[in-house]
């Protein structure tokens, strides 16, 4: 196996990793263009498609932007890779917007990713949201906290979930009433969001699984 890189290679390999170490997540294509000055998404994924072939870099399967980085550019099997004492690690992406659809909601753009433990969360397809504003205080999420969101396109009554109105995603608690669907903040001061069946566009995103807060 050719292990030698380009400059190029290199110079994305060292992002990387300035990035993990920095952030906790790998960059996105789009952060790789920018910071490195390459035309077009389609020519990072190239570089990114030579690193992992060469051994440097793993990407997850079926997320083509989840990457760790293999230390010192040791090729390791996935057993040797976790250890007996290591957890395995899952990059969870942070989606800047989302898209409901079939079979789950499709995520349009990605801010970056997050490592977490896969066997505590277990939600290997799940992806996370940054909470914006206060209205769901009263069940612990505050402005800026990060919720991890089980993609499914339905929901049981009290779930809390991530909905799409109109395009645009907010969490709320899930309640169907008769011919309606209320989406209810868990703040006094703020009405709910009320949706009767057959109007407004209103689709279930995910159920809210966890809340990971910085402190």
């Amino acid at each position: 196996m050719e292990r030698k890189l380009t400059e190029r290679q290199r110079e994305v390999l060292d992002f990387l990793r300035e990035s993990v170490e920095a952030w906790g997540f790998p960059p996105t294509l789009r952060e790789i263009c920018a910071r490195l000055g390459i035309n077009g998404a389609k020519n990072a994924g190239k570089h990114l498609d030579a690193l992992e072939k060469k051994g440097y870099i793993r990407r997850s399967s079926g997320r083509s932007r989840a990457i760790g980085i293999i230390p010192f550019g040791k090729i390791r099997s996935r057993s040797e890779d976790r250890g007996k004492d290591s957890a395995p690690t899952v990059f969870i992406p942070i989606a800047g917007r989302i898209r409901a659809g079939e079979p789950h909601p499709a995520i349009e753009y990605i801010e970056g990713h997050v490592a977490l433990d896969a066997d505590f969360f277990r939600c290997r397809e799940g992806f996370l949201l940054r909470v914006e504003g206060d209205s769901m205080t009263g069940a612990g999420m505050e402005d800026g906290d990060y919720v991890l969101v089980r993609p499914q396109r339905d929901a049981e009554n009290g779930n809390i979930v991530a909905a799409i109105i109109n395009g645009e995603a907010t969490v709320k608690r899930f309640i169907r009433k008769n011919d309606r669907i209320v989406l209810k903040p868990e703040n006094p001061a703020m009405k709910p969001i009320e949706i009767k069946r057959g109007e407004g566009d209103v689709e279930i995103a995910g159920r809210v699984i966890a809340v990971i807060k910085r402190i």
